[in-house]
């Protein structure tokens, strides 16, 4: 059953992100919108990014294979407006009616805020 997180809010001001990647499953996705931007480039992020690059399952305690899976999104105009760089091979940019499809194409949604 995948999971749609959607971050509203930076890590550097409150521990949304922090308790969503406590919860993260595999094949979850991850769309930062508004100030969730600021994320792509807080040290949670980071560490997601180096865990899957080692194929670790440190994020999630619930998965117990070695390997997760998880998509990284971030609506384009959101980042745009706040100056803030995607490194595209890490997180893909998105529109907010692509953000509306991976409401429909996901189990369950769960918004971040």
């Amino acid at each position: 059953m995948t999971t749609l997180h959607i971050v509203r809010q930076s890590a550097f001001n409150t521990n949304d992100f922090a308790q969503c990647l406590q919860i993260l499953g595999n094949n979850d996705v991850i769309v930062f919108i508004d100030d969730g931007c600021y994320n792509l480039h807080h040290h949670l992020t980071k560490r997601l990014f180096d865990n899957a690059t080692n194929n670790t399952a440190n994020i999630s305690d619930n998965i117990t294979d070695n390997q997760m899976f998880i998509k990284l999104h971030v609506i384009a105009q959101h980042a745009l407006a706040r100056a803030i760089t995607v490194n595209e091979t890490q997180c893909t940019k998105i529109a907010m009616t692509d953000l509306v499809s991976l409401t429909f194409s996901n189990d369950r949604v769960i918004t971040w805020q």
